[in-house]
């Protein structure tokens, strides 16, 4: 019994045949992979060295794809990071301003109140002074 040749062997042999035609050849390989689908009906579902191929490109394509829009991102972001810290070195310089302003403000008015206070318990002292001296002097 002779050992069963693989099926590189048979399309070899196929094409190597000298005696049939191309179109000859062409027919017998069709004939050979549609017996292979049927004996292997699920072959359709094996990824094949191109299939891997064609995939890694894509794939690498999409990961590149991907690297250019982070990037991109990337500058998009840092840009309004600088906008915002612009604004808020802004905000914060005006906040300072206004915090200075009323800090001025509230020394002014307390500064006056306590002016007021001290004319009024003056004026209270001396006021109890005339009332009570002419009781203080009897």
């Amino acid at each position: 019994m002779s050992p069963n040749p693989s099926k590189v062997d048979i399309i070899q042999a196929i094409l190597t045949n000298q005696s049939l035609t191309d179109q000859e050849k062409t027919l017998l390989i069709d004939e050979f992979i549609n017996e292979i689908k049927k004996e292997y009906p699920d072959l359709k579902y094996h990824a094949t060295k191109s299939d891997l191929t064609d995939l890694q490109l894509e794939l690498t394509k999409e990961i590149e794809d991907t690297r250019r829009e982070i990037k991109e991102l990337d500058i998009k972001l840092t840009r309004e990071i600088k906008e915002l810290d612009v604004k808020l070195t802004k905000e914060i310089s005006d906040t300072r301003k206004e915090i200075a302003t009323s800090k001025s403000d509230t020394i002014k008015w307390v500064a006056g109140m306590l002016f007021v206070q001290v004319i009024a318990i003056t004026g209270i002292f001396f006021a109890a002074i005339r009332l009570f001296a002419p009781v203080v002097t009897q």
